[in-house]
């Protein structure tokens, strides 16, 4: 292994446990290596060194629930929902019973947070509405995560007041292009969730192989600067009738390598990191997030309650603990308890703040 490549690692890797903000062009650094190198083998490792120390050996489990499996007007040309593609021939929308039970079994299985991801227009007081019950319905200790439409920072605080932990938001690659969505409305989205109390969970998606390293630097800077608390990193997959089907994916080992790279540079910034598909060699290279999911799924073409890919609850504990990880949330995370909150139509002057 070439030393000086060594050296660069491990500075990388002491500035990142200081906080520091890493410069662009130490993440092309990473990025430019030969994923099947001896250096990337040892960036693999020490990204891995960071998510256990960093966590403090812990790990999140999230089980992501598909509310809506309906014809979406974006169109976004990697998503099977987009009406143009014709792929629905079914529609799906779970009830408000059947996404708590969900939940519950999510939560009863061991899962440390539940995800609420619906398509880009549905009602979000409705899900205002779900999220108080399912806080008071569903006990445990667990974050509830939402993964939704754009929104405006009124509704981020309302999100937040009626239960939820964070919001999963994206500006995907090739944002404008492979989507009809505006960059600065993406953006905009991103400053409601971080001018609120919600936490904002980023990840590099949809990669595929053409993305450059450009590209990917500069959503992994974004992230950074607008204060993500957690990142990952996502495979395209190319879903039968859109129009990527068909299409290379990008490999194994070259995924792994970006999720040690952003890993290793957010270094304590970034508290979690997660790898879609969720392989077991991405535990061992920065990963200590993995999400399970039910129902409807943007990446495939039939809704299921069972687990998607057959990845339960249970699997993910194994795989986590074999890593050396405890499936848990650390002792500070947010509101994680069950308690009841405001439903739509209630507004509380300020956050109703932490409850565990």
């Amino acid at each position: 292994m070439d030393a000086k490549t060594q050296r660069f690692i491990d500075r990388v890797y002491d500035d990142g446990l200081k906080g520091a903000m890493p410069s662009k062009e130490t993440l092309l650094d990473l990025l430019a290596l030969d994923p099947c190198s001896e250096e990337t083998a040892y960036l693999k490792r020490r990204a891995s060194d960071m998510a256990h120390a960093v966590s403090g050996d812990k790990a999140r489990i999230a089980g992501a629930v598909g509310i809506d499996y309906v014809p979406c007007s974006m169109n976004c040309s990697f998503c099977s929902f987009g009406e143009k593609w014709g792929v629905i021939e079914r529609e799906v929308a779970y009830t408000e019973d059947e996404v708590i039970e969900l939940v519950r079994s999510y939560v009863e299985q061991g899962a440390t947070t539940v995800t609420l991801r619906s398509t880009e227009f549905y009602d979000l007081d409705v899900l205002q509405d779900w999220i108080a019950d399912i806080r008071e319905q569903v006990p445990g200790r667990y974050e509830i995560n939402m993964n939704v439409g754009e929104l405006t920072p009124e509704r981020a605080q309302a999100i937040w007041e009626c239960g939820a932990t964070s919001a999963y938001h994206v500006i995907r690659l090739r944002e404008g292009i492979d989507t009809p969505f505006d960059v600065e409305q993406r953006k905009e989205t991103v400053r409601s969730i971080t001018g609120s109390p919600l936490l904002w969970g980023t990840c590099l998606e949809p990669i595929g192989p053409e993305h450059t390293d450009e590209e990917l630097a500069d959503q992994v800077l974004f992230g950074l600067e607008q204060g993500a608390y957690c990142g990952g990193v996502m495979a395209r997959v190319p879903v039968p009738g859109t129009p990527f089907e068909g299409t290379e994916v990008i490999g194994q080992d070259r995924l792994l390598q970006i999720l040690a790279a952003v890993r290793l540079a957010a270094g304590s910034r970034y508290e979690s990191m997660g790898c879609h598909p969720a392989i077991e060699e991405a535990l061992y290279a920065g990963a200590n997030s993995i999400t399970v999911e039910s129902g409807a799924n943007p990446r495939d073409i039939e809704p299921d309650k069972k687990p998607w890919k057959g990845l339960s609850v249970a699997d993910a504990k194994a795989l986590l603990e074999k890593a050396g990880f405890e499936v848990a949330l650390p002792t500070d995370a947010p509101r994680v308890c069950s308690t009841p909150r405001q439903k739509t139509g209630d507004h509380p002057s300020k956050p109703v703040g932490r409850c565990c």
